[in-house]
């Protein structure tokens, strides 16, 4: 593997009181593009990868719950937040950039990954052997074709009603509800995911390529945790997270009862309770 190039933009960042200091730093992906990522914390690495939209800062509300216990590192995907972006675009290079934020971490590495960005956590795990467990939340492995949905959302961002896309996306793809929508707007993570509502085309367009192997899966060596809300609507999200209860052979599966597709928003401590347990069990 070539080598990865790590430049420190900021150390020490001071951040309000009672929450984690952090540090910003870039990796260089396998072409070259620059992936940002934010750090707190001490003790075995955790890198997330955020969802579809948003970047990075949707997770630093947790750090405060995982930086005594992880030396954890939020990553902006490719063409999110900080990270840069190399055209032409390919779910390959989603999965090698978490591969190269990986590689850049000491140690063992532990990864979760949320939504779009658990299918890129799930693919790097076939690409290195530096994660020693994986936590998925609801990863879309199993996704139709979106392509009228896509081209309604492309419309309204060319009319400029970004808002009118970003919910279109939440409520036809991912299937969230009223009250989710509402409660995720109310949140300072907002402007983000409207920031980065493209991208989602894009992303979204990859996944409809992308080919679930069942025999592949059962190859899968590193202990996950599968993660899901019982109140999740969308019948994509539920056969991808069936497709791998029924194939990985070494998982277990936790359901967030009345939760949707953002338990770590709505019960931070919930989550991150249960992330730990699973992450720092011993092994068996």
């Amino acid at each position: 593997m070539r080598a990865i190039a790590v430049l420190v933009l900021c150390v020490g960042l001071a951040v309000s009181a009672g929450e984690a200091q952090t540090s910003i730093s870039t990796v260089a992906s396998a072409d070259g593009t620059p992936i940002a990522i934010e750090c707190a914390g001490a003790g075995p690495s955790l890198v997330i990868v955020h969802g579809g939209t948003g970047d990075r800062t949707r997770w630093t509300p947790l750090f405060p719950l995982l930086a005594s216990k992880f030396r954890v590192c939020a990553m902006d995907r490719r063409a999110h937040g900080a990270s840069g972006d190399t055209l032409p675009y390919g779910l390959q290079k989603e999965v090698e950039d978490v591969v190269a934020v990986v590689a850049a971490q000491p140690g063992p590495v532990f990864v979760l990954g949320h939504s779009f960005g658990a299918v890129c956590a799930f693919e790097a795990a076939f690409h290195t052997t530096k994660i020693a467990r994986l936590a998925l939340y609801e990863p879309p492995v199993r996704l139709a074709d979106h392509s009228a949905i896509l081209a309604r959302m492309e419309a309204m961002m060319r009319s400029g009603d970004r808002e009118g896309a970003l919910m279109t996306f939440m409520r036809e793809i991912v299937m969230i509800s009223a009250d989710e929508v509402a409660a995720m707007k109310a949140r300072p993570s907002w402007a983000g995911l409207l920031a980065s509502v493209e991208t989602s085309v894009r992303q979204d367009r990859a996944l409809s390529q992308y080919q679930f192997d069942p025999a592949r899966a059962r190859t899968m060596t590193v202990p996950t945790l599968l993660m899901a809300g019982s109140k999740t609507a969308s019948p994509e999200l539920k056969r991808s997270i069936d497709s791998l209860r029924q194939t990985l052979p070494h998982h277990t599966l936790r359901i967030f009862e009345g939760q949707e597709h953002n338990a770590m928003d709505t019960i931070p401590q919930e989550f991150a309770a249960t992330l730990s347990s699973f992450l720092l069990e011993p092994a068996r």
